[in-house]
């Protein structure tokens, strides 16, 4: 059965509204009423065109509810059994299949990916392969670079097989273990490997042993437009609708769930199943998943599959979605017992804003450090100038790395923070110089530079992009990744870069 066949066999049939009107709780507690008059507000405002969410607290779900609009143009009401795309929030579901064939023997976390792809793998520009283990893809430590790759409803691109994305995509531009890197390539990879492993397509395996034993039957990985509907409309920051796109990473960003799915879901991370659902993991894999880090990258706090770490005094477990037309987020506070879906087919309201209100609005002490962190935020601070590395000033030549060949480039970085970038011509000498489009930034030791095109490949068809630039210095080099971010955001496509000092001080 083809996966649009699927969606339309398992899901979409359920989601009338009619079937909806009893089946989930339709008076907030009295205790979300000023969560609920903040979202009401927002809708009217039009800053968003609906909110759906759900909330769980010590095994139940005490709260769930829908408000406005689906779909703004044919004025349908947004219910509790409405789909969306949760983007990035997959990646967790991703990590929970993975552990599922830990526990079975088939998969070791601390063994390379390559042993578990067939044909392309990753090749290691900077440190070695062998050490970009699954542990590693999982914590976002493995050296691969930012990805991601859309493809519209409407456009004439199309997704290539994996293995080809894979060759021109699979480079680890930094050591693993050397920092985080937040790549939806890695998840790819993880995708690859559950299918290797289990024999069966991603969405199916997530189907039959993620999302049926734990009641989720209104989640689905979607890779065509739905031919029904019952899913809502993605709509941008001025509210004009955002078009169907699959992605070349399924394993990060393509499943679409409820709001009710998603905390039956959360109820597995949080230990608290409810007796309709099957234990799919251990506890001992659900802590780690929740506690374990690369020990490497010690200024990380991604675990396997969650962002950990602490948030208005409570140690928080998170995941957010982000993508056109769509805000997602899974919450956890596990030392309270209380979980957190929020989903939005709008782009101008954080998600995890709603998240926080409604975690204070049950937790006094949550909502005493929200509102003083809020009481002193002031504005934005305006950014300091941007200051080089003393050991960085000076002119650098070497090549940009595409999947189509090399582009030589050399790279003069000012004291006064000038940066400007030449492509050097067969005879070495220098085209038009870029300047930066805005300030470079210094992020955890890696100087990132947006630069006007300085270079495409063939499947980076779209023009006027953006080539963003993030550098490390390694003594006599500089390297790292050149990425091509089109111009709609619709991709970003990495390349290698490695420069060597071409003058002395």
């Amino acid at each position: 059965m083809g996966l649009r066949n699927i969606l339309a066999a398992t899901v979409l049939p359920l989601l009338t509204t009619a079937m909806y009107l009893g089946a989930y709780p339709q008076a907030a507690p009295a205790s979300f009423d000023g969560v609920r008059d903040r979202i009401v507000r927002a809708i009217e405002e039009r800053d968003v065109p609906s909110v759906s969410l759900a909330v769980v607290r010590d095994g139940e779900i005490v709260w769930e509810e829908a408000f406005g609009l689906a779909d703004l143009e044919n004025k349908i009401k947004a219910t509790p059994g409405t789909i969306y795309p949760i983007a990035s929030a997959t990646k967790p579901f991703t990590a929970t299949a993975l552990m599922i064939l830990v526990e079975r023997g088939l998969v070791n976390l601390d063994r390379p990916a390559n042993d578990f792809l067939k044909g392309a793998g990753l090749r290691a520009y900077e440190g070695d392969a062998a050490r970009a283990t699954l542990r590693r893809i999982l914590h976002h430590t493995s050296g691969l670079p930012m990805y991601w790759n859309f493809y519209y409803e409407g456009t004439s691109r199309r997704r290539p097989p994996f293995e080809t994305t894979l060759r021109r995509y699979g480079i680890l531009v930094s050591p693993p273990g050397e920092g985080y890197d937040y790549s939806n390539l890695g998840y790819a990879v993880l995708e690859s490997v559950i299918e290797g492993v289990s024999g069966r397509p991603y969405a199916e395996f997530l189907a039959a042993e993620v999302f049926k034993p734990l009641g989720l039957s209104r989640t689905a990985v979607v890779t065509a437009p739905p031919a029904q509907g019952g899913v809502a409309v993605k709509y941008g920051p001025s509210l004009a609708r955002v078009p169907f796109c699959d992605h070349e990473t399924r394993g990060a960003g393509a499943i679409h769930a409820t709001a009710h799915d998603l905390a039956l879901f959360l109820l597995l991370h949080l230990g608290r199943l409810r007796p309709d659902q099957q234990a799919i993991l251990k506890p001992g894999s659900v802590t780690a998943m929740q506690s374990a880090r690369d020990p490497d990258v010690r200024d990380s706090s991604y675990a396997l599959g969650w962002e950990t770490g602490r948030r208005h005094g409570y140690p928080i477990v998170t995941h957010g979605g982000w993508m056109d037309g769509c805000r997602a987020h899974l919450a956890m506070i596990p030392s309270e017992g209380l979980g957190v879906a929020v989903l939005i087919n709008g782009e101008n309201v954080p998600s995890i804003q709603i998240c926080d209100v409604i975690f204070g609005a049950l937790l006094p002490h949550y909502a005493g450090a929200l509102s003083a962190a809020a009481s002193g935020q002031g504005g934005p601070a305006a950014p300091a100038a941007f200051k080089p590395p003393a050991e960085t000033v000076g002119t650098w030549e070497g090549t940009v790395k595409t999947h189509e060949g090399t582009v030589p480039v050399r790279l003069v970085i000012g004291a006064d923070g000038r940066l400007e970038i030449f492509r050097l011509g067969p005879d070495g000498a220098p085209g038009e110089g870029l300047s930066p489009l805005k300030p470079p930034t210094l992020n955890r030791g890696v100087v990132v530079i947006h630069y006007p095109q300085l270079f495409a490949t063939s499947d980076a068809s779209f023009p006027g992009h953006r080539t963003v630039l993030g550098l490390h210095f390694r003594g006599d080099r500089l390297s790292g990744e050149a990425n091509t971010i089109a111009s709609d955001m619709s991709y970003s496509l990495p390349s290698y870069i490695s420069l060597k000092r071409a003058d002395t001080k």
